[in-house]
């Protein structure tokens, strides 16, 4: 490493360390900036944190954690956890703390402070569709039909690419619908009756979204719908509708709680098929390797 790191010396090391990680960052070398990085992105957790755990975190070996560590003018992780402690004893950790902080700062605009309860309560009740039978129901129709075609357009396209894109990694057979050839042929040219359909779909509803839902009904397709809470024909087409809330004092509405359901129902899917993501995740990397598909 070609930073001059090691002649600052530590004062207040959650300020100054990561002021010194972002300045000095360039002249890093690829394993010290792949530490570095993990450590601005977990400041507050480091005080926490074992060698063996960043390690693990970061891809490299205990020992290239501690001689960075030493670089940094540390004599190894408890020196560097105890001067952060001694630091962080003044700043506020608890989730209470920091919603009053944010209470504090968003107070000359309640427009603010209002959204952040309205996108907490959202993502609540992301969490409260786990278990119900419409839940239930979508990881049984991702888990078993032989393909699972992802849709979305307009603003919520890119959530549901996002969606397919991951679900590909755990599951063969899943892909994301766009429609560009005018047919969606890919679903309805084949067997409709053994896939399954995932729409994404928020205000203003695309006609698109009804037209698709409609005929993948009339195929025998099981239907997810994963839409706002105002979607009112949603359920017109399948009982299988996992509705999130979507209200926003900002200009968007949120997305959020899209991602936050999106997270959780791979989560459940990936404990359902068990073993067979192993294989199919390794399969996957195999290929990334075979194409270079990643920068180490």
């Amino acid at each position: 490493m070609t930073g001059d790191l090691t002649n600052d010396v530590p004062g207040e090391v959650t300020g100054s360390l990561s002021e010194r990680l972002t300045r000095d960052f360039p002249s890093l070398t690829k394993s010290e900036k792949a530490i570095a990085s993990y450590m601005l992105a977990n400041m507050n957790s480091l005080p926490f944190e074992t060698a063996a755990s960043i390690a693990e975190n970061v891809g490299v070996s205990q020992m290239t954690v501690g001689r960075f560590l030493r670089t940094l003018g540390y004599q190894g992780l408890s020196d560097l956890k105890e001067k952060m402690r001694t630091n962080l004893d003044a700043t506020p950790l608890l989730i209470s703390d920091r919603v009053d902080r944010i209470r504090k700062n968003a107070a000359a605009d309640s427009k603010l402070w209002g959204n952040f309860e309205l996108e907490m309560n959202a993502i609540l009740g992301v969490y409260e569709l786990r278990g119900t039978e419409p839940w239930r129901n979508a990881i049984d129709a991702l888990a078993t039909t032989q393909q699972v075609f992802v849709a979305g357009f307009q603003t919520i396209g890119g959530i549901a690419s996002d969606f397919a894109g991951r679900l590909d990694y755990v599951r063969p057979g899943a892909r994301f619908l766009d429609g560009r050839n005018g047919t969606f042929g890919e679903l309805f040219a084949g067997e409709g009756d053994k896939a399954c359909l995932v729409l994404f779909e928020m205000r203003r509803y695309t006609k698109l979204s009804h037209q698709l839902a409609r005929a993948a009904k009339q195929a025998g397709t099981r239907i997810v719908i994963i839409c706002d809470n105002h979607c009112y024909w949603a359920r017109d087409h399948t009982e299988n509708v996992l509705p999130v809330c979507t209200d926003s004092h900002l200009f968007w509405d949120a997305q959020a709680p899209f991602l936050s359901l999106n997270g959780l129902l791979l989560d459940d899917l990936i404990v359902e098929l068990g073993d067979d993501v192993v294989t199919r995740v390794k399969t996957m990397r195999d290929l990334q390797d075979r194409f270079e598909a990643f920068q180490d």
